[in-house]
């Protein structure tokens, strides 16, 4: 039995779909000095375009609404620069305090260990280390010194590509529309406006759950009397944006921290863990997805798939962008007939269940009508009547929005 020219043709398609897939990687990998602060430009302007579409509809003249966004983003940048020299600094006087205490904590394990386990005498986990942890430590706050230029290089980079992304805000939809044929051009737009309506919802919404993290860990380390509690409320904030890994690294380094300040008096260091994990869990697990409401429709191993793959190319700032542009990714593939496929197996497979339940939906309407007997199809009207009951339902609620239904979406 011979292949048949389409499925080889299909086979070639898919080969040549992996190649450009590998190609275009290759390329973001190697501009990443562009493509970097780019896209986070891309990003803030969607996260403050709510903020601009209220202003918007009260009448705001535009100059004034971008000034005022653009003066509160140098705002954020300069008080991020500050709280990044003062605490490098504040950490480097502390060292030999922590130092100390590391020092100390480290005999008392050991002791704890020996007694448990024979161990030679005077036995020490830090000499086991192939490194010298504190000059590790030393390092690692100077080399954060020393790349203080390339991150403002990159903060100068989105703070212009931002502006003229603002300045050009409402010509990009009409050049869109005119640049693409006209039976595909409002199909285009609508598209456009979803993707940017969605991300916008996601980056807002991970913004106050990053946010209310932030300042519970805040308060947790003041509670419990950890030092640096600002710090841990802020890293809190920016480890949160970091899908499942990010809240596991933030909560590991507080109790670690604690246990460093507090040892031997273990009850702060529970105190600590408790709470850090209980923040975790009440705000990652129960919060964000009630606020999200399915907003991405992604599976969590996608997720963390995808986590890999940014993180790879682009490092931390790839791991930030990794959940947003994978999500533009399902949604352009949603709306390309060939690449349908590829939507489907990375969303969360809520489609799927939806289906389900339009099928039982369907049942539970033809039996209460007495018109579901053996061998009996049911009429059109049957099943248009039971699909406009099955749509006024939740099942479809977060959905990417497929070709077909974009006369249906306002």
């Amino acid at each position: 039995m011979t292949d048949t020219p389409a499925s080889n043709n299909k086979y070639i398609h898919i080969f040549l779909g992996i190649l450009v897939t590998v190609a275009v990687l290759t390329v973001l990998k190697l501009s990443k000095d562009v493509a970097i602060p780019l896209l986070f430009s891309v990003f803030c302007f969607l996260l403050f375009s709510p903020l601009i579409r209220r202003m918007d509809k009260l009448h705001i003249p535009r100059f004034i609404s971008i000034t005022f966004v653009m003066v509160l983003l140098l705002f954020i940048f300069v008080a991020a620069g500050w709280f990044i020299v003062m605490t490098v600094d504040t950490l480097v006087r502390l060292i030999p305090f922590y130092t100390d205490k590391v020092i100390s904590l480290d005999r008392l394990l050991s002791s704890k260990v020996s007694g448990m386990v024979d161990l030679p005498a005077g036995t020490s986990f830090l000499s086991t280390l192939p490194f010298n942890w504190s000059d590790l430590a030393i390092s690692s706050l100077t080399s954060i010194s020393n790349k203080f230029l390339s991150i403002a290089k990159l903060a100068m980079l989105v703070f212009i590509f931002l502006l003229f992304l603002l300045l050009e805000r409402q010509s990009f939809v009409p050049k869109l529309l005119a640049a693409v044929p006209r039976n595909k051009g409002m199909k285009v737009a609508v598209l456009f406006e979803r993707i940017t309506r969605q991300i916008s919802k996601y980056l807002l919404l991970k913004t106050v759950i990053s946010a209310m993290t932030g300042v519970m860990f805040f308060l947790t380390a003041v509670i419990t009397g950890l030092d640096l509690p600002i710090l841990w409320g802020v890293m809190a904030f920016i480890f949160n944006y970091i899908p499942s890994i990010g809240s596991l690294i933030i909560t590991t380094l507080t109790i670690v921290m604690a246990l460093i300040q507090f040892a031997p008096d273990w009850t702060n260091v529970i105190y600590v863990a408790i709470m850090t994990i209980s923040i975790q869990t009440i705000l990652g697990n129960i919060i964000d997805p009630k606020l999200q409401g399915g907003q991405l429709n992604l599976s969590p191993f996608v997720i963390l798939v995808s986590l890999s793959i940014w993180g790879y190319i682009w490092g931390i700032p790839g791991m930030f962008l990794s959940v947003p542009m994978t999500s533009v990714m399902q949604i352009l593939c949603a709306n390309v007939k060939s690449l349908r496929p590829i939507a489907i197996i990375i969303s969360s497979g809520k489609s799927y269940q939806r289906e389900s339940d339009k099928k039982n939906a369907l049942e539970r309407y033809l039996r209460k009508q007495d018109k579901f007997k053996r061998g009996q199809n049911p009429s059109d009207a049957d099943i248009h009547q039971a699909e406009e009951a099955e749509a006024t339902s939740n099942y479809h609620k977060g959905d990417f929005i497929l070709p077909e239904n974009f006369g249906d979406k306002k």
